[in-house]
């Protein structure tokens, strides 16, 4: 069979796969020419900033900064733990031998840019500074709770059941053991048994 009858038997299949091929080559030009689509982000900061200060809380300050003025040796400001007392920066700063400490709450807790300052023997009247703070000490009672771990003496004695001898032994309690976790850790303190302590709970305070 030559060329020609060839082509006339079987030139619809010919025709067909000629198509084909034609069809098949336009659209495999067209995808290699079609243009990438690629997905952009734009990167921003302030989307960035915004995200992470919402999901972190603000840090709370780790230190204080607090000025000692009077009879101290060394005078001065300090920084310290956030969590320090009265009684901390006194050891830093060194009381001097002529410190009054009658009207000082050596266990308050420390604030920051607070002033403490320390009087010298004879430049307050002992008898004025008693009634001041027992002035004082009455109207918080009155007006709610002793808190224990921050009240002087004065404050302590406006409470009944509790004299000046068991005021010293709750401040040297506190110096030695540390603050009261519970107020029932009170009955700890010589004198003070359940029938006292049931007196003073609703009058004293932890926090």
């Amino acid at each position: 069979m030559d060329i020609k009858s060839f082509l006339n038997q079987y030139k619809y299949y010919v025709l067909a796969i000629a198509a084909g091929l034609i069809v098949f080559t336009y659209l495999l030009v067209s995808f290699i020419n079609q243009p990438e689509e690629t997905l952009s982000f734009e990167y921003s900061e302030d989307t960035e900033d915004i995200s992470e200060s919402a999901a972190e809380p603000p840090e709370l300050p780790t230190t204080v900064f607090v000025e000692v003025k009077g009879a101290v040796v060394s005078p001065g400001v300090y920084e310290l733990p956030a969590d320090a007392r009265v009684k901390n920066v006194l050891d830093v700063a060194v009381l001097s031998e002529n410190a009054d400490l009658l009207t000082v709450n050596q266990s308050a807790k420390l604030t920051d840019e607070m002033v403490v300052y320390i009087p010298y023997e004879g430049e307050i009247d002992d008898e004025t500074a008693v009634k001041t703070f027992s002035t004082a000490a009455k109207e918080n009672v009155a007006a709610g709770q002793v808190n224990i771990n921050t009240a002087s003496i004065a404050e302590l004695t406006t409470l009944n059941g509790i004299g000046e001898k068991k005021a010293q032994a709750i401040l040297t309690y506190r110096e030695e053991q540390g603050l009261f976790t519970t107020l029932e850790e009170i009955k700890n303190i010589p004198g003070i048994g359940d029938k006292t302590f049931e007196n003073l709970k609703p009058y004293i305070t932890i926090n």
